[in-house]
């Protein structure tokens, strides 16, 4: 009997994050309730209190089940830069992790809320903290690359790790926000993202 409390706790805890996707797309954060969540899944106020304590705990418990597999894939730039080509390693891990922003369903969607309709403010909330902390994760998993692949010769610019971390990683925000942009796809990395990554990569890299 407590395994099926269990699974059907884990059931009601998914299908409430779907609503929330749901909606936090269709109606943005600030117009979402947790009363709202609840309606959406067709479960009562109770259930989802029960879960979570506000908004905030909620896309942080939809960034932390959609996003693994962008944490895995940073992660992967890093283990995948090695002889004999590293600059070539290192383009492969970065296109396919912008894809995988395209190829997740999953992903693209926290992604797309993250970006889209969680509102930033100078008091830094819950959420901003945990956000800003994952960012870190990110850029310095790019810094360990970029210090890497100068370890191995692989790059034809002179410039700190730092810095060039940040900057692929502000290219790659550009082109994953205009792929996601909810009015209109000025960019489809679908079809156009190693493209596109070429044309930033192509300045760094050795060939």
């Amino acid at each position: 009997m407590a395994r099926k409390t269990k699974e059907e706790s884990e059931r009601t805890y998914h299908a409430l994050l779907d609503a929330a996707a749901t909606l936090f797309i269709r109606q943005g954060v600030a117009s979402t309730t947790l009363g709202h969540i609840a309606a959406e899944a067709g479960m009562t106020r109770g259930a989802i209190y029960w879960h979570f304590d506000n908004k905030e705990a909620v896309i942080q418990a939809l960034w932390e089940r959609n996003a693994q597999t962008l944490h895995q894939a940073f992660h992967q730039v890093i283990e995948q830069i090695a002889p004999p080509d590293p600059a070539g390693s290192f383009r492969i891990a970065v296109k396919r992790l912008v894809q995988s922003v395209v190829i997740a369903p999953e992903l693209g969607q926290i992604v797309r809320i993250v970006l889209h309709n969680v509102e930033f403010t100078e008091e830094q909330t819950e959420l901003q903290r945990f956000l800003l902390a994952k960012k870190r994760e990110f850029q310095s998993a790019m810094e360990a690359a970029f210090s890497a692949l100068q370890q191995h010769d692989a790059l034809q610019v002179d410039l700190a790790p730092e810095l060039l971390a940040e900057s692929l990683l502000c290219y790659i925000h550009g082109l994953i926000h205009s792929h996601l942009s909810p009015d209109q796809m000025r960019v489809n990395l679908e079809r156009d993202g190693d493209v596109l990554l070429d044309l930033f990569l192509d300045a760094l890299l050795v060939h």
